[in-house]
């Protein structure tokens, strides 16, 4: 109980909640990191208390029935925790089915350390389908509520993500992005008609990259285009400003394909939570919020950055710094350290406050 008290105390000190919920979270990112794993009964039976797992289940269902969580609230705490001065934003959906019930996540997150940190998101109520313009621009309100425009570098997003209105809104509020587009994506030709965008680069071999220097109008708004090919095809990437950036800036974007896997199979196995409500789903995104860049910052930490990680014979990292702070955190709460790397949990509180 001694690590849900000091856990507990660094989450009191910036969440205005009632402190018997403030141990219940605690209670939770705890067990979800020993646990592995978002099945509701599995945490429970990892709660630090001298409860029945049976009770513990209880008070975790009552917990995603009836609490209502501030989403504004956790977000200023990851903003708190993560300290940044400039934000890399990535937009994304995931998606699975649980029985007939389809679970459609959009989320935003911030680019970090070969990763990306949700700092927004909702559960759409509808199936898995693609997300409207209105639940893009509800969702970056929130957003613009934490971070101002200002301080935001770029927005990512595939190729979902496009259509005037949203580019408006976007330039409207000033917010830079990057979005890639379809090849086969209208855009201006040269005489003012219109060809597709694959096209314009169709002479491009593999492992170039070229920039049109003068805007063109996709989906009636006036964007840079540019385009790198690779061995996989080709990539089409619009947005405004720093046109010779685009190509670098939007690869960025594969953090929050990575945020994606480590919540599922790689880490927290959200889709074994077998609940499918929007309002729960919420909830639980949070929690996961807050374990996963625990587990980024304590990676971080403890084995610098991402990019000077060793690398499989694939030339890429063996393992990536949440799965580094995962399996930390998991050996101090579960198993202690060796003599050999006396870390203690004293220490992965320390690199959440900094004090």
């Amino acid at each position: 109980m001694e690590d849900v008290s000091s856990l507990a105390t660094e989450l009191k000190a910036h969440l205005p909640w009632h402190q018997a919920r403030i141990i219940f979270l605690a209670q939770f990112m705890l067990s979800l990191l020993r646990a592995r794993s978002t099945n509701l009964y599995r945490i429970a039976e990892q709660f630090q208390s001298p409860a029945l797992s049976e009770s513990s289940y209880t008070r975790i269902k009552r917990f995603f029935r009836g609490y209502d969580v501030c989403l504004e609230q956790i977000g200023r705490l990851i903003l708190h925790w993560l300290q940044l001065d400039r934000y890399t934003l990535c937009m994304d959906r995931t998606n699975w089915k649980y029985g007939g019930k389809d679970v459609n996540y959009l989320v935003v997150s911030i680019a970090w350390q070969g990763a990306s940190i949700p700092i927004a998101w909702t559960c759409l109520s509808k199936g898995g389908g693609n997300s409207n313009t209105q639940e893009r621009i509800e969702i970056m309100e929130r957003v613009l509520a934490l971070i101002p425009a200002e301080q935001i570098d770029n927005l990512l997003a595939d190729r979902e993500f496009i259509g005037q209105e949203w580019f408006d809104w976007l330039e409207q509020n000033n917010i830079l992005f990057r979005h890639r587009i379809r090849e086969d994506f209208s855009v201006d030709g040269r005489n003012g008609g219109k060809i597709r965008a694959g096209h314009l680069f169709r002479h491009i071999k593999i492992n170039q990259s070229e920039v049109w220097m003068t805007k063109r109008r996709v989906s009636g708004v006036l964007l840079f285009i540019a385009a790198r090919r690779s061995t996989k095809g080709l990539m089409i990437v619009v947005g405004t400003k720093n046109p010779e950036r685009m190509i670098e800036d939007y690869s960025r974007r594969w953090g929050i394909e990575t945020l994606f896997g480590c919540l599922k199979s790689r880490g927290f196995e959200i889709e074994s939570t077998h609940m499918t409500e929007p309002e729960k789903m919420d909830k639980l995104m949070a929690i996961m919020a807050l374990t996963f860049l625990w587990c980024m910052v304590a990676g971080h930490w403890k084995y610098g950055e991402a990019d000077q990680q060793p690398l499989n014979k694939h030339y890429r990292p063996a393992k990536s710094l949440f799965r580094l702070g995962l399996d930390l955190l998991r050996r101090v709460l579960i198993n202690s350290c060796s003599k050999k790397d006396p870390v203690v949990f004293t220490d992965l509180l320390y690199v959440l406050s900094r004090t």
